[in-house]
């Protein structure tokens, strides 16, 4: 499939304390009430006033309610003035159901923070191919707030909505070490998120771009051949060779247990990695905590960025005005 042309880069205005948050659910309703309410309190406690989508704790099979309510609370979060930030109930499944009953000249014209991440990646991606707005791949209220979400992570996000100065180091926490898949440097706008997700988009009008890209990837409950078969068509579409460098989080329970069949080989994930990565020749790093583990960064979707794959590091630019 073509293509979309680029679209210039628009960065949210910064979240202040006192700010109207929406929240919203584009995917599955939360597991449980409780960690909705504990999720929304928290939110309330650091000084922002919370303002639930109508749609947000609905259901229908295994989403939150229809497409088209799920896509309305967004589009409603957007168009309202006094809505300074959107941050997701969490991901689950169904966000690709809303993207086209999303209003994307809306969003365009009122740019502002939205947070999310694992199933959330198809909207995140679909915002920055429409739009150009930088989105952010962090907490969300059930599944992180709502959940003792950790000081680290707690950080990386404030930081992140807030900073408008200069370009920042993301560090793992303290013993979560890197490493080195392919030695050397890059530099590009940030985009990605969830491996499965962003294969799923493919042979869409929301297909991911990856030209000239730091792409990051990371996924959770994934066999290492599933993760092979991503790798393989992203490659097979030409999207990793457009590429100027990834950066691969950490895949939790995506290994093999004594229950697999495959698991009498020995093959870790991170050989198959390099197995697909390594012929690329494009500087690539394993290890950077974002995603589906419980001290995350949080990852400006758009942004620039620099990664030193030989010294396993990656800065990203200020992402809020």
């Amino acid at each position: 499939m073509p293509q979309p042309a680029k679209k210039k880069i628009i960065k949210p205005a910064r979240l202040r304390e006192g700010d109207r948050i929406s929240i919203v659910s584009p995917a599955s309703p939360s597991m449980t009430k409780i960690y909705y309410e504990k999720g929304r309190a928290v939110l309330d406690a650091m000084g922002y006033h919370v303002v639930p989508g109508r749609h947000v704790n609905d259901r229908r099979l295994l989403f939150a309610g229809d497409a088209k309510a799920r896509a309305a609370d967004i589009n409603d979060a957007f168009r309202d003035k006094s809505i300074r930030a959107i941050i997701c109930v969490r991901g689950g499944c169904g966000t690709a159901q809303i993207l086209h009953y999303i209003d994307f000249p809306a969003v365009a014209r009122n740019p502002k923070i939205f947070v999310g991440y694992s199933d959330i990646t198809c909207l995140q991606t679909a915002i920055l191919q429409k739009t150009g707005l930088v989105t952010f791949y962090g907490p969300m209220v059930s599944t992180d707030f709502g959940k003792q979400i950790t000081g680290y992570a707690r950080e990386s996000l404030l930081n992140t909505l807030t900073n408008t100065g200069e370009a920042v180091e993301l560090r793992n926490p303290v013993k979560k070490e890197m490493v080195t898949i392919v030695p050397g440097k890059a530099e590009g706008r940030l985009t990605g998120g969830c491996l499965s997700i962003a294969v799923a988009s493919l042979g869409t009008p929301y297909e991911i771009d990856t030209r000239g890209a730091i792409l990051f990837f990371e996924d959770i409950d994934e066999k290492p051949h599933r993760i092979d078969r991503y790798l393989t068509q992203l490659t097979q579409a030409g999207k990793l060779a457009q590429a100027r460098g990834i950066i691969f989080g950490t895949f939790p329970q995506c290994s093999y247990t004594a229950r697999d069949n495959y698991s009498r080989y020995g093959v870790t994930l991170l050989d198959i990695i390099r197995e697909r990565i390594v012929p690329l020749k494009i500087p690539s790093i394993y290890g950077l905590q974002f995603g589906h583990v419980r001290s995350k960064l949080t990852i400006p979707i758009g942004a620039a960025a620099w990664l030193d794959a030989t010294g396993k590091r990656v800065t990203v630019e200020s992402a809020v005005t």
